[in-house]
C-alpha cells in the first residue's frame, strides 16, 4: 500500500541545495546554543544554592553560639563542613539537577562501565601525575604573586590534634570530597552536559569546580584537576578511576598535615617522597597507555556551522543564571589575595 505522509522534515533530496543545507545546519547550531544557555541558567541557580546553603548555615552557627567552636575544634570543623559542605550544599543541589532532568542522561548517572584492574592502575597513576604538574603550576602562581607583593590566601587543612580527630579529617578532606564531589561534578554535570560534545563538558564542569573553591590558587589548582578527572571519566566511561585520582591527591595534604606534628622536616620529607612516586608512577603509565593508543581522540563527523567548543563554554556561562554566582566568586577570589 502506497504510504502519502511526508514527515515534517527535510528529505534527503532537499540536501541538494546549498542554500537550503547550510540554513539546516544554522539553525541546528543556533539550537544548540540555546539548549546551553538554558543548562547554563540551570547551573547557576544550582551554584547560587550552593551560596545560599553556604550562607544560611554560617548564619545559623553564628546565632547559635557554636561559631566559637567551630573556630576552636578541628573536629567539630570538619564534621561540619562534610554536613554542609559536602551533603547539603554539593550533593543535595546537584542531585535534584539530575532528578529534573534524568531524562536528558544519554547514559546512566554514574558511569560504571567494568574496568581490569590493570588499566585502573594506569589511569590512575597517569592522572596522579597530572595532579603532580598541577601543583607545580599553582606552585609557580603563588610565586609569582608574592613577587609583586601579594599573598594568595589557601584554606588550610584542620589540624589534628588525636586519633579521632586525624580519623575525622582523612575522611572529611580525603573520603567524602572525593564521593560526593566527583559524584556532583563528573556525574551529575559532566553526564548532562557531554550530550553538546565531551570536550565542552569536560571544561565546562571543571570550570564550575574551580569556581566552587573560592579563592585564585584554588580555583585554578581546582580547574586543572577537573579537565584531568573529567577526561579520565570520558575515556574510561567509569566514575571508580576519578574517585580514586581525587581521594589519593587529597589524601597527600592530610598525611603531610599529621606528619607536621613530628616535625616539618618530616612533612616535607613525606611530601618530596609521595611526588617523586608519583611522577614515576605516572610517568611509566602515561608511556604505557600511550603505547596502547589510549590518548587517541576518536574520530568525529564534521558539520557546516557546527559549535566550537568555545562558544559553546562561552554559551554556558554567559547567562543571566550565572551573574550572581560569578559575582560571587570573583569577589571571592579577589578577597582572597592579600
Amino acid at each position: 500500500m502506497n504510504n502519502y505522509y511526508q514527515p515534517p522534515q527535510f528529505q534527503q533530496q532537499n540536501f541538494d541545495d546549498a542554500a537550503i543545507k547550510n540554513r539546516f545546519f544554522m539553525e541546528k547550531s543556533k539550537q544548540e546554543r540555546k539548549q546551553i544557555r538554558k543548562l547554563g541558567n540551570i547551573f547557576g541557580l544550582v551554584l547560587t544554592a550552593f551560596i545560599g546553603i553556604q550562607f544560611v548555615c554560617v548564619i545559623l552557627l553564628q546565632i547559635s553560639g557554636f561559631y566559637d567552636v567551630y573556630e576552636n575544634s578541628a573536629l567539630f570543623q570538619t564534621c561540619f563542613n562534610i554536613v554542609v559542605v559536602d551533603l547539603l550544599c554539593i550533593v543535595i543541589p546537584f542531585g535534584i539537577l539530575a532528578l529534573t532532568n534524568k531524562n536528558n542522561y544519554q547514559q546512566d548517572l554514574i558511569p560504571t562501565e567494568k574496568i581490569s584492574a590493570k588499566s585502573c592502575y594506569l589511569w590512575v597513576t597517569f592522572g596522579m601525575l597530572c595532579c603532580i604538574l598541577a601543583n607545580y603550576v599553582v606552585s609557580i602562581m603563588v610565586v609569582i604573586f608574592k613577587a609583586f607583593g601579594h599573598d594568595p590566601l589557601q584554606i588550610d587543612t584542620p589540624e589534628p590534634t588525636n586519633f579521632v580527630t586525624s580519623v575525622a579529617i582523612a575522611i572529611g578532606t580525603a573520603v567524602m570530597p572525593a564521593l560526593c564531589e566527583e559524584f556532583a561534578m563528573r556525574c551529575c554535570g559532566l553526564g548532562l552536559l557531554k550530550k553538546h560534545g565531551k570536550a565542552f563538558g569536560v571544561v565546562a564542569i571543571s570550570i564550575v569546580f574551580g569556581l566552587m573553591h573560592g579563592n585564585i590558587i584554588q580555583f585554578v589548582f581546582a580547574t586543572l584537576i577537573g579537565l584531568i578527572l573529567g577526561y579520565v571519566t570520558i575515556k574510561t566511561n567509569s566514575i571508580v578511576p576519578a574517585v580514586l585520582i581525587h581521594l589519593f591527591n587529597n589524601s597527600m595534604s592530610v598525611v603531610s598535615s599529621i606528619a607536621e606534628h613530628f616535625s616539618e622536616a618530616t612533612a616535607d620529607n613525606v611530601t618530596k617522597w609521595f611526588f617523586v612516586l608519583w611522577v614515576f608512577l605516572g610517568v611509566v603509565s602515561a608511556v604505557l597507555l600511550a603505547v596502547k593508543g589510549s590518548f587517541k581522540r576518536t574520530s568525529k563527523q564534521y558539520e557546516p556551522f557546527q559549535n566550537s567548543t568555545g562558544k559553546k563554554v562561552f554559551s554556558f556561562f554567559c547567562v543571566p543564571g550565572m551573574i550572581l554566582p560569578f559575582i560571587y566568586f570573583i569577589v571571592s577570589i579577589i578577597l582572597s589575595i592579600q
